[in-house]
């Protein structure tokens, strides 16, 4: 029996965005607070290794994306039962 392929973030965000569901980006311009504490960069969420410096350095594009939970839950369960196909 082959393995079934593993449905990703990705997978769902783009049934989701095709579906014109309900999917929200914060862009980066609306932090107002980075820390780097023991090897770590903190913006109101944790993230692991240093990307302060790359933000603050514009070296970054990205943000803070969200997606409803229930739209995400209907999509992932749809993908799943077709097989990750």
């Amino acid at each position: 029996m082959a393995s079934e392929r593993k449905i990703g973030t990705f997978d769902i965000l783009k049934v989701m965005t095709d579906r014109n569901m309900d999917i929200r980006l914060s862009t980066l311009d609306n932090i107002t607070n980075l820390e780097l504490k023991k090897g770590n960069s903190f913006i109101r969420i944790g993230f692991s290794g240093d990307v302060v410096n790359g933000i603050a350095n514009n070296e970054f594009v990205g943000g803070l994306l969200l997606a409803r939970k229930e739209q995400w839950e209907e999509i992932r369960r749809e993908l799943e039962k077709a097989g990750g196909q």
